[in-house]
């Protein structure tokens, strides 16, 4: 009796490691592209947790990665990845630019199945196309503005006056208006050299600004609009900061990133406006540890102004989608899946490295982003986001904005000059705009 239990316990050892050698190794290739690559390597490590699952639940599945990062262009990332599609060598998961054009293709999963209610509201709208999701947000990087305390302090304002701006902004108390008239104050008092500054290149930073003074550049169903009021107070704004109240530099978009980094960061410059993940950049180019930098600068919301009645922030999450022709679609979907329900930690890592919210819900309130000492104060701003939709002909929008912008600001041309011209320009360029 004894013989025939030592033979089958044995035999099932022996039945056990064979089916552990025979467990089948799935390899996904995964596509990223510039900074940021904690986005991808939060996958990879969900894949790790996902392989225990599968062996607890007795699947013999094994998942690795195949990686592909690159530092290219933007849109030659996009094109090279819809040649990729065509020719059926696409990445099985790969980082997402112009979700509608990758859509319209053919080359993403629909992601409907995915847990939408873990994550804050609205984090899926910018890649969700004819009500469709065909990616998952992985981050919720929201675009601010910055102001330096310290210039505040040197201008006469007390520290707890300095550090109080962002709650009297969330409650309509610090207007647009007190804004500019603060960074006009500012600089004119010698507190600082410039009040306001902004990125040198063209961008969606920009339409915050838009926004705040009452233009809106998309409708209901993100259609792309050129509303003709909003542009030309936009205009006016650009040159009457630069020309009139002297508190932007007339060549600030030729001074490069460096420059303007380091404007942001040293108090040369008391406000900047963009994403609050730039601070990385910013506290880079001054040689400051991020509690250091939160000691000097804080970030606010867009203030309500006398064409907007809310304060506002614009979440432009970024995310990852599924090749619609892998081989392994369900467990591709199961790795977003993990992330989002179990391993939402990773993604509330990621955040904090890039010092930026987290589009999962659960993952704000990690401790990992709690005691950051960029994002701890910001993470009441994931309340007031607003995640737009992808636009057909934004880039090209924004491109002849900020070509205006650099004449604006140099007195080469008037507010009125640079509404008609773009206005010109849009309809030559673009079919699907309207026009108001």
């Amino acid at each position: 009796m004894k013989k025939c239990f030592s033979f089958l316990l044995a035999l099932t050892l022996m039945l056990a490691v064979c089916a552990a050698a025979s467990a089948e190794t799935i390899t996904l290739k995964i596509a990223h592209n510039y900074d940021f690559v904690t986005i991808p390597n939060s996958v990879i490590a969900a894949a790790d947790r996902l392989n225990e699952r599968y062996a607890a639940e007795g699947k013999d599945i094994k998942i690795e990665f195949e990686t592909d990062y690159q530092r290219i262009d933007w849109g030659e990332y996009g094109q090279n990845l819809i040649f990729a599609y065509k020719n059926g060598d696409c990445p099985d998961i790969f980082s997402v630019s112009d979700v509608p054009t990758m859509a319209a293709v053919g080359m993403l999963l629909d992601l409907s199945d995915l847990n939408q209610d873990a994550f804050v509201d609205g984090a899926f709208t910018s890649f969700t196309v004819d009500g469709v999701p065909y990616a998952m947000p992985f981050d919720l990087p929201v675009r601010v503005i910055y102001y330096n305390k310290q210039v505040l302090v040197n201008y006469g304002w007390t520290m707890e006056e300095a550090e109080a701006l962002p709650a009297k902004v969330a409650a309509g108390e610090f207007t647009w208006e007190d804004f500019v008239q603060l960074c006009t104050d500012v600089k004119n008092a010698g507190a600082c050299t410039w009040g306001l500054c902004h990125r040198p290149g063209s961008g969606n930073d920009f339409l915050d600004v838009m926004r705040t003074l009452g233009g809106r550049y998309y409708d209901e169903n993100g259609t792309l609009v050129f509303n003709e009021e909003g542009v030309k107070r936009f205009f006016q704004f650009i040159y009457d900061a630069a020309n009139t109240l002297e508190i932007t530099p007339h060549d600030l978009s030729q001074q490069g990133w460096p420059a303007i980094n380091k404007m942001a960061g040293d108090g040369t410059s008391f406000a900047y406006y963009g994403p609050i993940y730039s601070s990385t950049y910013v506290a880079n180019a001054v040689e400051k540890d991020p509690q250091t930098f939160a000691d000097d600068v804080a970030f606010m919301m867009f203030p309500v102004s006398q064409y907007n009645d809310k304060p506002f922030v614009i979440a432009g999450p970024q995310g990852m989608g599924i090749c619609s022709s892998t081989k392994y679609p369900e467990i591709c979907k199961d790795l977003f899946a993990e992330l989002a329900n179990n391993s939402y930690d990773l993604l509330a890592d990621h955040a904090n490295t890039i010092f930026t919210l987290s589009s999962v819900k659960a993952a704000n309130e990690l401790e990992a982003i709690t005691t950051n000492p960029i994002v701890a104060d910001t993470t009441y701003m994931a309340d007031y986001a607003i995640t737009e939709p992808s636009v057909d002909g934004l880039s090209t929008y924004t491109s002849l904005l900020h070509n205006n912008i650099v004449q604006l600001e140099l007195g080469q041309i008037t507010p009125e000059e640079a509404t008609a011209d773009m206005k010109v320009q849009l309809e030559l360029n673009l079919d699907d705009i309207i026009f108001e």
